[in-house]
């Protein structure tokens, strides 16, 4: 039985990963980093404390281990947090495929995100070979994600067999701790969103964003970039679908886009008050804007099988699952 390591298995993309794992061959082992264990209940997995951001403490973690799954990262959109952001998802990264190499681990699957390359021009399909981001300067998590990726690269060239997953916005069930854009749906759903901004992304289900990365394990060629995505949808129209499911309207119509820039000074207030992250940011809001609008995955198709689920069933599931939570009346 293969052993299969998780870094941030208490995410989401973690959770979803630990329930499709669960359901084949493999012997599953989590890193317990924050001692958040909702996402293994009920499932049998081992777990170990650990952090990525310290090399030391993963090598008795990845001993024994045949696949590694590493979806750990700090997504934040606060340039405050630069150097947090770069600590774990750039030097997280290096020590995770250091550590990797060194244990002789069989693959390592490594998630990125589409927010690594350059967005624009964003009516041009978003293929592999888009340059990735080599502004320090500009946001930071999208320099750290594609450092990342550069790191991943220069590992296989060491002799790692690793492929990297690029997921476009990842919405589903099973996220226990929501951020953005989850927290969006349940907003919505709870009637705090009246009005939307008439933008739109790409979504893809998490589920079949699993799928596509357990199908690189044996599939995915060394040094690979792959981008997962599913189809481009207003969140206008998502509103919809979430007020057809609890048979009530939660979104009246859009938001005029300059009212979007209003609460910023407000929420950066908060921010300083609280020592917290902001989640309105320049940032947060020119990636909402600029939205990949054509993403075709053509090459996880045809090389993984990905297949993405209609957007319609996605929200179906999600909105079950939080009401089931609580999180939704």
């Amino acid at each position: 039985m293969s052993v299969a390591l998780i870094t941030g298995s208490s995410g989401h993309v973690g959770s979803n990963l630990i329930r499709k794992l669960s359901a084949l061959d493999y012997k599953i082992r989590c890193i317990d980093f924050d001692g958040d264990h909702r996402a293994y209940e009920s499932f049998n997995v081992e777990l170990i404390k650990g952090d990525i951001t310290n090399k030391e403490s993963l090598y008795p973690i990845f001993k024994g281990v045949d696949i590694v799954f590493h979806t750990a990262a700090l997504i934040n959109l606060d340039r405050r947090f630069r150097k947090a952001i770069e600590t774990v998802n750039i030097e997280g990264t290096r020590n995770v495929c250091e550590v990797a190499l060194d244990k002789s681990v069989s693959k390592l699957i490594h998630f990125s995100s589409v927010d690594a390359f350059y967005r624009f021009p964003i009516d041009e399909p978003l293929l592999e070979d888009r340059k990735l981001i080599e502004d320090r300067k500009g946001m930071p998590y999208d320099f750290s994600k594609a450092e990342g990726q550069r790191i991943v690269y220069n590992f296989c060239e060491k002799g790692l067999d690793a492929s990297i997953i690029h997921p476009t916005s990842i919405v589903g069930p099973n996220d226990f701790k929501p951020g953005l854009p989850m927290q969006a749906f349940v907003d919505m759903a709870n009637g705090k969103r009246k009005l939307m901004p008439n933008w739109g992304y790409n979504f893809i289900d998490v589920r079949d964003l699993c799928d596509a990365a357990i199908s690189a394990v044996h599939n995915g060629k060394t040094g690979q970039n792959y981008i997962i995505g599913g189809n481009y949808h207003m969140y206008l129209y998502i509103g919809e679908l979430i007020g057809k499911q609890l048979g009530r309207q939660v979104v009246y119509g859009s938001l005029p886009e300059f009212i979007t820039y209003l609460p910023l000074p407000f929420e950066y207030i908060r921010a300083l008050i609280t020592n917290k992250p902001r989640v309105l940011t320049l940032d947060a809001i020119h990636t909402a804007q600029t939205g990949n609008k054509v993403v075709p995955s053509s090459l996880a198709r045809e090389e993984l099988g990905h297949k993405p689920r209609p957007i319609e069933e996605t929200i179906y599931d999600t909105i079950e699952f939080f009401q089931k939570r609580g999180l939704v009346n």
